[in-house]
């Protein structure tokens, strides 16, 4: 497990910050619906105080050699050139999330990048970090974020702490309660304001508030945040086929989560 810690200065203490989290892109197979992540890009680029965290599976990375490999399911691009096809994938998608590598928190690794590294010997993990030098959390992580108001009413500035936990995820199951059900476990072993994980090709969130005592035994409530953060591979669409319809799993959802946090206020929300 890795760690990655970001300090973020504001002045405004009515100011929100945004947090994304972007994965299961699947760049490659003919069902990625690559015109909406240069679109979130886009608006992650132009959006003051927003971060993104890569959730895994950025790209389809499946080797001709693969037994999932199903010619069906292949970007025209890259079936016409298999033996380079992963090569030109990593590439495409570096120069697609390029205009934010700024903004990354840390890079998860999922379970498409895993499975090259093992049987194939390719690390696309390796790839990202040597254009970028970002952080790789790979299978699970810490990031944790720390405000620092810049107020000038103050000699000491106050600060912040956003603790999340990130995982790529390795949960099936069918129904959006399954995989629910087991985030909620990462809760009893990790102490996170925020979990996130991917894999499921679903958006599912929850927002909880609990309740403990401060260092002076004062109740406090916090509230703490869950969710599956979507995908950006359409599972049912008219022309061609895809697993998804092969094994008749519930329609994928597209786009992302939205995570919007309000340190002065310790105010924290999630939407789609």
């Amino acid at each position: 497990m890795k760690k990655t810690i970001k300090t973020i200065h504001f002045e405004k203490a009515a100011d929100w910050h945004y947090i994304i989290p972007i994965g299961d892109i699947h760049l490659g197979n003919i069902g990625c619906k690559i015109d909406k992540v240069k679109e979130l890009v886009q608006w992650i680029k132009d959006k003051s105080r927003c971060w993104w965290i890569g959730m895994g599976d950025y790209c389809d990375c499946i080797n001709y050699k693969d037994k999932r490999f199903d010619p069906r399911t292949i970007e025209p691009k890259y079936l016409s050139n298999l033996s380079e096809a992963v090569t030109m994938q990593i590439d495409d998608i570096i120069s697609i999330l390029d205009p934010i590598k700024d903004k990354c928190l840390g890079l998860l690794r999922g379970n498409h990048e895993e499975t090259i590294r093992l049987r194939y010997v390719h690390d696309v993990m390796y790839e990202m970090w040597k254009k970028w030098q970002l952080p790789l959390l790979d299978d699970i992580g810490w990031v944790v974020l720390r405000f620092v108001h810049d107020c000038n009413t103050v000699k000491k500035k106050p600060c912040y702490t956003l603790k999340i936990v990130a995982t790529h995820g390795n949960v099936g199951g069918r129904t959006a309660g399954y995989k629910m059900n087991r985030m909620e476990h990462l809760t009893r072993y990790y102490d996170a304001d925020v979990y996130l994980m991917g894999h499921s090709h679903i958006k599912a969130m929850t927002m909880n508030d609990y309740i403990y005592l401060d260092g002076r035994f004062n109740q406090k409530h916090r509230k703490r945040i869950m969710a599956v953060t979507g995908c950006f591979l359409e599972g049912y669409s008219e022309g061609f086929n895809s697993y998804v319809e092969k094994w008749m799993y519930p329609p994928t959802n597209l786009g992302v989560v939205k995570i919007m946090f309000n340190p002065s206020r310790r105010d924290i929300h999630i939407s789609e």
